[in-house]
């Protein structure tokens, strides 16, 4: 034998071929998912990088890669927020974000999405947009089904004040 680096193991195929089937069936979704939480295409694609990295890195422990990494990007952009919100208290004359290009309702619910609490956001992207029942929005935020059910419930109320109001 020569030299060289040691054949993969079984496994070691397995692992990558599965980590390449979860990001062939996931990573689109996780992106329009990260970016409708945190509204950022670049900040998104951040986290889902950084979630499949965690996926990776936990491969052989966890038993659902798919809800794993989808709970990983929602704390990474829950995360993303709470920096967000950190950065805004402290800089009293922060600039404005820029909007993008989008038609201007879908700008105006960006921006009632962005005056939401963290909380009630994540669930209302998590029920509506990713289309997932109860149950799961609750296990991707860690909390009780009835708690997510409250905070998608309390979240439209709001968003529903915002968009009926006559804008400035």
């Amino acid at each position: 034998m020569s030299g060289g680096s040691p054949a993969p193991t079984d496994a070691a195929e397995n692992r990558a071929d599965g980590l390449r089937r979860l990001y062939a069936r996931e990573q689109t979704a996780m992106l329009r998912l990260a970016a409708l939480i945190v509204s950022s295409r670049e900040t998104a694609e951040d986290v889902v990088q950084d979630a499949f990295g965690a996926v990776e890195r936990r491969w052989d422990v966890i038993d659902a890669p798919g809800a794993y990494l989808r709970t990983t990007v929602v704390n990474g952009c829950r995360a993303v927020l709470r920096r967000r919100e950190i950065e805004r208290r402290s800089l009293a004359d922060a600039p404005a974000r820029a909007e993008p290009r989008s038609p201007e309702h879908l700008v105006e619910l960006t921006d009632a999405l962005d005056r939401l609490g963290e909380r009630q956001r994540v669930a209302i992207v998590l029920r509506y947009f990713a289309d997932l029942p109860f149950a799961e929005v609750a296990a991707a935020m860690e909390c009780r089904p009835s708690t997510a059910r409250s905070l998608v419930r309390r979240g439209l109320a709001s968003l529903r004040r915002e968009l009926q109001e006559e804008p400035t």
